[in-house]
């Protein structure tokens, strides 16, 4: 079990007490960033997955807790050695244990024993990182609040018309979509299942904030992070009640994304994307506040 020292001031967590928060999202919203920041921090404890989907994919992620289970018995000190030149956390007992239940629990939906599975925090701070959640529906949106009555949950918005030009090149990468580019492929993609639905953010927001107490649920924006990394590590750490000013165990601005290719999104290709999503940013200027007020304007560049 972890120690406490050195860590947060928050008494022992109770077996079965849960994460003490969860991430909602957004997809390509920067989620990847907060897990790097927090993983290594002292103050926290993350499960060695970033995304368990528990709650909206039980079970896609047991073929990867398997991989990296067998991975680390096999050879624990190579394993460690080869996370390092990749700028990953490295791994300790306590990530085989949640390792081996993670993998016991299955694909079934059990609060319980979803609950326990952070019993290995002790009294650090520990949180479930899957932008998945966020579309999720009011039912078991309500059913997590009233489990995890303390719970903070974060949700990190972005423009939606860059969250969509972001998640369409992630589809060439993995080749999953032609990179010949035109309006046709950008309708086609948005048509698909679920991409329109990871770009609103609007109702997102708005289903989440309503089921839990104003002060356990945070809003940050994307725009922050490109501007500021420190300051917004620093408010999204005295959200989660640990301390903002303990010395950073990452740098704020790292990003493991950065050298994968991208294609830029001319001022048409802006224009067709925000057309799709129009109605989205003008309820995002309403719902949010803040940089999604000038989202829109963004859109006709």
């Amino acid at each position: 079990m972890p120690s406490s020292s050195g860590s947060s001031q928050r008494e022992a967590a109770s077996p079965g007490s849960g994460p003490d928060f969860l991430c909602i999202g957004a997809q390509k919203g920067g989620t990847q960033w907060l897990y790097d920041q927090l993983a290594p921090d002292p103050q926290f404890w993350m499960p060695p997955i970033k995304e368990l989907h528990h709650f909206d994919l039980p079970g896609s992620r047991l073929k990867k807790a398997r991989r990296l289970y067998r991975l680390a018995k096999e050879d624990f000190t190579a394993f460690n050695a080869k996370r390092q030149r990749k700028h990953r956390r490295l791994f300790d007992s306590r990530d085989l244990a949640f390792l081996e239940a993670f993998i016991e629990l299955g694909a079934s939906i059990d609060f319980e024993r979803y609950a326990s599975l952070f019993d290995l925090k002790g009294s650090l701070i520990a949180g479930d990182i899957t932008p998945g959640y966020s579309g999720l529906g009011a039912k078991p949106i309500s059913a997590i609040a009233r489990r995890f009555p303390g719970l903070k949950v974060i949700f990190m918005a972005r423009n939606p018309v860059d969250r969509f030009w972001s998640a369409f090149n992630m589809r060439i990468r993995r080749r999953d979509i032609s990179p010949a580019i035109d309006p046709a492929a950008i309708r086609a993609f948005a048509a698909r299942r679920g991409v329109i639905r990871r770009s609103s953010t609007a109702a997102t927001v708005k289903s989440w904030r309503s089921a839990m107490p104003p002060k356990q649920f945070g809003l940050f924006f994307f725009d922050d992070l490109v501007a500021d990394p420190a300051a917004l590590r620093a408010r999204v750490l005295t959200f989660l009640d640990a301390s903002p000013s303990a010395l950073a165990a990452a740098d704020e601005s790292f990003n493991r994304k950065a050298s994968r290719n991208k294609i830029a999104m001319d001022s048409e290709t802006r224009a067709l994307v925000g057309s799709i999503f129009a109605d989205e940013l003008v309820a995002c200027a309403e719902q949010l506040g803040g940089p999604a007020v000038g989202w829109s304007r963004t859109a006709q560049r």
